[in-house]
């Protein structure tokens, strides 16, 4: 049974009530829009929210990583910064020395190599019981061949008369004191006297000597004044003007520009020699090179361009030192130089080489240098000291390795290289590898790693060849002519100069590196070449050396076996363990 309820009967009251029904249907539906309203704008909110957050996000995402990048700069400017001031107020000599007694924090020492300990076909460093102690000589005693000027000091005649008898004292004996005089350089004019010979009866002809060759054609300079300005200004660094002034003093007053057509004439007479010395130098198997710059005066560039002196250094077979000059440090220069060459190449990582290399079609192996690698790590060790003294102290067993085979034969110094720096190379490199992706790329640290890691093929490639280096390092000792000269003279009148220069650079490097007095060395073949002789083999520095003893420099030869002496016996000292000698 369902129940209905009771509808009013009254009109009235079910309009009222229809009213009251609407009314409320009605506040409903503005109750639901009210509501539906809000949730809009909620979610509106929710959204400008959600983009704020987003917003606030790749702010702080970008805030980070620019305060990395910022970090990275800062630590970049800091190394350069620690490097400038070590390179203006600090030792530039890149050596650190160990504390006996302190241990090394890494076991740096392969087991596959062991203790270093030479063997009997490798020559044994002096000891202190066996080195023969040969006290140098005084300089007193070296002075024998200079000449000797005796000057007599005697008694008045009154003292000579004894104050007891009378009688004349006799001269028993004399004491001799010594004292080095200098006597400053003269000048003096050479007359060549050439008389004139005709016949009185039949007056058919004059007959005279020859007129004496001269370095310069039609001037006054004699061959050792013309060696002696082109040493003083390319081996002693001295400036023309100085020159200038060094010759008033002598009593003779000569223009620059003179001086200057005597530098000119006597590059132009030996510029023959000095392209043999290429030719032997491009047909040697093994290279050295490297560039230094200097400013030379241009038209079309004012206060000068950075041009670039290059030396090429052959080995054994071409003991020679060229020079080439080029106004632009572009790879065109060595690229000419080098047109045609096959052998190995030792240079640093300049870009320039690149190509040469890929260019060669295999003819030209690079090899790179260690030297370079080292220095790197070197200037990393303010930031990093812990991974840059362990490779440091690696390279420093590589070295100790090639100290031990210098005196090697080839094939007996390849063999000491594969058997004891082939297994410290494998652990350099992969210890380079795992720093890799730690290390900040723009770093001093990151730069070593890349240096490196890009070198790896040419950094080892001198095991696996006797007759090549570790390093570059004797390149660089020869072009200290150009560096310390260009302090001095600053830099070269003309474009046309430098080839002049690169020529004289190259006669006197060779009298160098044969330990030649270079005025003596090049007066003769000043005198020789201006005479016409064309054998210039027999002009060659070592040919001149093994026929000319009496001008090889031996106390420089001495000095540097002494020197080679005292670093060997201080690695072998440190190889074992032993202490520093104070």
């Amino acid at each position: 049974m369902s129940v209905t309820p009771a509808l009013h009967e009254d009109p009235e009251e079910c309009r009222s009530l229809l009213l009251d029904l609407i009314r409320r249907d009605e506040e409903l539906r503005r109750q639901v829009e009210d509501a539906r309203e809000q949730a809009e704008d909620a979610r509106k909110q929710a959204e400008d929210a959600r983009r704020l957050n987003d917003e606030l996000r790749r702010v702080l995402d970008q805030t980070a990583a620019d305060y990395g990048e910022l970090q990275a700069r800062h630590a970049e400017l800091a190394e350069e910064l620690a490097l400038l001031r070590r390179y203006v107020f600090g030792t530039r000599r890149e050596r650190f020395i160990d504390d006996p007694d302190q241990g090394h924090l890494f076991n740096l020492l392969d087991a596959a190599i062991g203790p270093v300990v030479p063997t009997s076909s490798e020559p044994e460093a002096p000891t202190s019981e066996s080195k023969s102690k040969k006290p140098r000589p005084r300089g007193r005693d070296s002075l024998d061949h200079l000449p000797h000027v005796r000057i007599e000091h005697d008694l008045p005649e009154a003292e000579k008369a004894c104050p007891c008898c009378g009688g004349m004292k006799h001269r028993i004996g004399e004491d001799l004191s010594r004292e080095l005089e200098f006597i400053p350089a003269k000048l003096e004019v050479r007359v060549h006297v050439l008389p004139k010979y005709a016949c009185p009866s039949c007056r058919d002809g004059v007959a005279s000597p020859p007129v004496p060759p001269k370095p310069v054609p039609g001037g006054i300079a004699g061959a050792g004044l013309v060696s002696f300005v082109v040493v003083s200004k390319f081996a002693d660094h001295l400036p023309l003007y100085r020159l200038e002034d060094i010759l008033f003093r002598h009593g003779v007053s000569l223009s620059r520009s003179t001086l200057c057509d005597w530098v000119r004439d006597s590059a132009t007479l030996l510029g023959p020699l000095a392209d043999l010395q290429r030719t032997l130098v491009l047909g040697s198997d093994v290279l050295w090179t490297d560039d230094t710059h200097v400013t030379a005066l241009s038209d079309r560039v004012p206060g000068g361009v950075k041009a670039r002196f290059w030396a090429y250094l052959g080995g054994e077979a071409a003991p020679y030192s060229v020079y080439d000059f080029t106004m632009s440090r572009a790879r065109d220069g060595p690229a000419s130089f080098l047109e045609g060459y096959r052998g190995s190449l030792h240079a640093d990582a300049y870009g320039g080489y690149d190509g040469i290399y890929t260019g060669s079609g295999g003819t030209i192996v690079e090899v790179a240098c260690w030297s370079h690698a080292r220095r790197k790590f070197f200037d990393a060790r303010a930031n990093a000291p812990a991974e840059a003294n362990r490779v440091l102290e690696w390279v420093r067993q590589l070295y100790d390795v090639e100290d031990r085979a210098r005196d090697l034969a080839a094939e007996a110094r390849r063999a000491l290289r594969q058997r004891e720096s082939v297994p410290i190379l494998d652990r350099i490199e992969a210890y380079l590898d795992e720093l890799s992706p730690r290390a900040l790329p723009k770093s001093a640290l990151g730069k070593a790693l890349t240096y490196a890691r890009n070198q790896r093929a040419a950094l080892r490639r001198y095991v696996d060849d006797g007759r090549l280096t570790i390093d570059n390092n004797v390149s660089e000792r020869t072009l200290r002519l150009q560096a310390i000269g260009r302090k001095n003279w600053l830099f070269l009148g003309s474009e046309a100069a430098g080839p002049r220069a690169a020529v004289l650079f190259t006669i006197l490097a060779g009298a160098k590196r044969h330990r030649l007095e270079p005025w003596a060395y090049l007066r003769d073949v000043l005198l020789r070449l201006s005479g016409g002789e064309t054998d210039l083999e027999a002009l060659l520095p070592d040919r001149w050396a093994a026929a000319h003893p009496e001008h090889v420099l031996g106390h420089r030869l001495d000095e540097s076996r002494r020197k080679a002496a005292r670093q060997k016996e201080a690695r072998m000292r440190r190889r074992a363990g032993e202490p520093p000698r104070g």
